[in-house]
């Protein structure tokens, strides 16, 4: 994982029962807690079933891999890696303003967040996120620009047609796959046995730099930060 920023990886017993330190705003919770012993226990285990259309399947999360990369972010920042507590005015990623948000500590999936500075908004952004137990969305949008981030360890079966199969599995170097849209760019990868993309789209895409080519969404992926996650009941 490319150098990111700093972390705040979720706990779901320390999450619901110890607030930040540093107050946020009302409405805005989020939580801070860093706990990478079980992590650090945890492999990824087989999915107990093939996915299909119509059922898809929770995939297995790597968390020893997760725990791995946080205390490289630990490292990176010069922060010891068995902080409790996480002063959240010095995370360099955007922090979400619904209230919806709480409840990121049950999000079952490393919560990947780019970091301000590749973002480029200058703090003129509007911070949307909405978590789910195997998925979750985040929405930035500022001026002229809209970007999404979407995280998911549910597995759909593949198309059968060769053609989509070959564009589901090629990737380059870096372990994207990048694409044009209408209105911007798209990146997707798999990393820790989940599945993310992200969607930048511009309200003038033909005079916009960060939509004209795939710099900027590459930047916004290399960027990521792992900000929150809780692996499930069951381990995975």
């Amino acid at each position: 994982m490319a150098p990111v920023a700093a972390m705040l990886l979720a706990s779901a017993a320390s999450s619901a029962q110890q607030p930040p330190t540093v107050p946020q705003p009302a409405g805005q919770p989020l939580p801070s807690r860093l706990d990478t012993a079980r992590l650090s226990q945890l492999v990824a285990q087989p999915a107990r079933q093939e996915p299909r259309p119509d059922a898809p399947v929770a995939m297995a999360i790597n968390w020893g891999q997760v725990a791995e990369d946080i205390q490289q972010q630990a490292r990176t920042f010069q922060r010891p890696s068995s902080l409790a507590l996480v002063n959240q005015t010095t995370l360099p990623f955007v922090r979400p303003g619904n209230p919806e948000a709480a409840a990121i500590s049950t999000t079952n999936l490393p919560v990947l967040i780019p970091g301000t500075a590749a973002l480029g908004l200058d703090g003129n952004a509007r911070v949307l996120l909405f978590p789910r137990p195997d998925f979750y969305t985040l929405s930035i949008s500022g001026p002229g620009l809209t970007i999404e981030v979407f995280g998911t360890r549910l597995a759909h079966a593949r198309a059968p047609d060769p053609l989509s199969t070959r564009r589901l599995n090629a990737s380059d170097g870096d372990g994207y796959r990048v694409s044009a849209t209408e209105y911007g760019r798209e990146l997707s990868f798999n990393r820790y046995g989940a599945a993310y993309s992200i969607t930048v789209e511009c309200d003038r895409p033909e005079a916009d730099p960060r939509c004209g080519n795939d710099a900027y969404v590459r930047n916004l992926a290399d960027s990521l930060i792992i900000a929150a996650g809780t692996p499930d009941t069951g381990g995975q």
